[in-house]
């Protein structure tokens, strides 16, 4: 294909094709840069291309090609900026439930540690330690109900400081 026939082509197809183009795509800018990429590829290549049929299909073709390739890029953009949205949210909400748990942590500790000395070990025995009333009234020397009106004391006053800085 010489210059001469190339830009005849050029001229009677460019505006048939962006129409096209445009139609499928929907995106002025999209059309005209895909329409030019096919002529431009037409124009390189029109040494090496085999065209079964006419020129006319071959350049319908091409941008065809070239719309569902655009598609296919938007697709995988759309699909990688939806994984980061949800990376990000998942980072935030990890991060603010971090947050969260440190701050809950640090007021329980406290809450623990401003208990009576006498309620703060039953309530340690039993939590931390694992012991069940009996096992810390056996160890401590105290009655089973001391243990429980300890533990009762315990949570209501580590509840109510919690409940306070929430």
């Amino acid at each position: 294909m010489d210059h001469s026939s190339f830009e005849n082509t050029y001229n009677l197809y460019w505006e048939e094709l962006y129409g096209y183009c445009l139609h499928h795509c929907k995106d002025n800018y999209r059309a005209e840069e895909i329409v030019q990429d096919v002529f431009l590829s037409l124009w390189e290549r029109q040494h090496q291309l085999l065209m079964e049929g006419s020129i006319k299909s071959y350049l319908y073709k091409a941008v065809k090609n070239k719309v569902f390739d655009f598609y296919r890029e938007q697709a995988k953009k759309n699909t990688l900026l939806a994984e980061l949205r949800l990376k990000l949210c998942d980072d935030t909400c990890l991060t603010e439930n971090e947050v969260y748990f440190n701050d809950l942590n640090s007021n329980l500790g406290k809450a623990i540690d401003s208990l009576p000395c006498r309620c703060r070990e039953v309530y340690q025995l039993s939590r931390e330690g694992g012991l069940n009333n009996k096992e810390i009234a056996i160890q401590l020397s105290i009655s089973e109900k001391t243990v429980e009106q300890h533990m009762t004391k315990a949570l209501r006053s580590i509840r109510k400081k919690i409940d306070s800085h929430a």
